[in-house]
């Protein structure tokens, strides 16, 4: 269908999202018990300071008021230097934040009923920003193959009914760190192509690639023109909570986007756009994007080593910051309940998958622990965990009703 055909839902009751805030939950636990809080995915050290000056002399020039609400042009200008061609001026907008993001390019595409593929377990935020534009979520689990996940496009196709319109997609894939490979991208592709679908691509770890380089679905054939790709400077640049994100998509969708965008949010902080402007270009020039990969693979290694020691079988990912670890027996299978242990007995918290799934079954055993934190803190972590390795081959009672 042709971007002209798109038309906006209106005059639907959006759902509310059921469920604890797990996040605010895990962070009371780690208050709580002083222990090490691996649950909450935000990095504990700042970005480059160029981007900290940049933000602070738009501030004292007085650009404190609205900009632009597709974005900056400072900051337009950078994204379209480091993306493949994308008209800074009808096909990137700026948001607050990638959620945004994604939030508004499902508003672009979707009408009422309207079905949308989502790779399980997913970003929490994903079936709540369906249904809110008046979709349908459609989960369709990664399968979990020794210490990794892939993708089952064979159960993605048969997912696909006549009313699939988005697929949702997201890698470097948070929770599971997957990172689609070359034939993943090509079969999913041939998926949205052969279907006449849509892709939302989530990117927000693009330069979070750790065991390759990066490449964005919207670059194979056919399908710039059926992608808006997000992303944003949080996870790239160190800079959660400054909420500044962007989506490229073709002009027509563009066009309804931004208008989603204006009504929602209007426009993202103008300082922290230039600051981001100004990170961006010297992140590029300066190969540091690079170094940032390298550090991370080390805080990579360090924790998948100590989960595993504690008996923990974690997955080891490709991308991202995030890993997977099953809890063993040796802690409940309620991951709530197992992440309380954690936190109480060992000092050490991890983020259960409750929200991550659409059945709620499927998170048992599961925690994710995120390595966006320094060197230290991570072994510090480790060196707690290990007092579970003397219990792992022990069952335990506690919650547990597993077979």
């Amino acid at each position: 269908m042709a971007s002209s055909d798109l038309l906006p839902v209106t005059g639907a009751v959006r759902p509310r999202s059921p469920g604890a805030d797990i996040y605010s939950h895990t962070d009371g636990l780690a208050a709580r018990y002083e222990a090490v809080n691996l649950g909450r995915g935000a990095p504990d050290f700042d970005g480059p300071p160029v981007l900290r000056r940049a933000a602070q002399r738009a501030m004292r020039s007085g650009l404190n008021q609205y900009g632009p609400s597709a974005g900056q042009p400072e900051l337009l200008r950078a994204l379209a230097a480091g993306a493949a061609p994308y008209d800074p001026a009808t096909e990137i907008t700026v948001t607050a934040g990638t959620t945004e993001a994604v939030a508004v390019a499902l508003e672009a595409l979707l009408c009422a009923g309207d079905e949308v593929l989502l790779l399980e377990p997913f970003y929490d935020s994903y079936p709540a920003l369906v249904r809110r534009a008046g979709g349908i979520p459609v989960p369709v689990p990664l399968v979990r193959q020794g210490d990794a996940y892939v993708l089952d496009s064979d159960a993605l196709k048969d997912a696909v009914t006549g009313r699939t319109r988005v697929l949702l997609f997201n890698s470097p894939h948070n929770p599971t760190g997957w990172t689609a490979s070359g034939a993943d991208l090509e079969a999913l592709a041939a998926l949205v192509l052969s279907h006449g679908l849509w892709v939302v691509s989530d990117e927000v770890y693009e330069e979070l690639a750790l065991d390759g380089p990066h490449r964005s679905i919207a670059t194979l054939p056919g399908m710039r023109e059926r992608t808006v790709v997000c992303s944003g400077a949080a996870k790239s640049l160190n800079v959660c909570g400054w909420r500044v994100g962007w989506a490229y998509a073709p002009a027509g969708v563009t066009a309804r986007l931004r208008e989603a965008h204006r009504v929602l949010s209007y426009c993202a902080p103008v300082p922290l756009q230039l600051g981001v402007a100004a990170g961006l270009d010297w992140a590029h020039r300066t190969g540091w994007f690079g170094q940032q990969r390298e550090h991370y693979r080390e805080r990579r290694d360090v924790l998948v080593a100590g989960l595993a020691a504690a008996g923990l079988r974690p997955s080891v990912p490709a991308g991202g910051f995030m890993v997977i670890a099953e809890t063993g027996p040796a802690l409940p299978a309620d991951p709530m309940a197992a992440n309380e242990v954690l936190a109480r007995e060992f000092g050490v918290t991890g983020l259960p998958l409750s929200g991550f799934h659409a059945r709620p079954g499927a998170a048992r055993g599961l925690l994710r622990f995120a390595f966006c934190k320094e060197t230290a803190v991570l072994a510090e972590a480790a060196r707690r965990l290990s007092a579970l390795a003397p219990a792992a081959g022990e069952e335990t009672t506690a919650d547990d009703d597993r077979p």
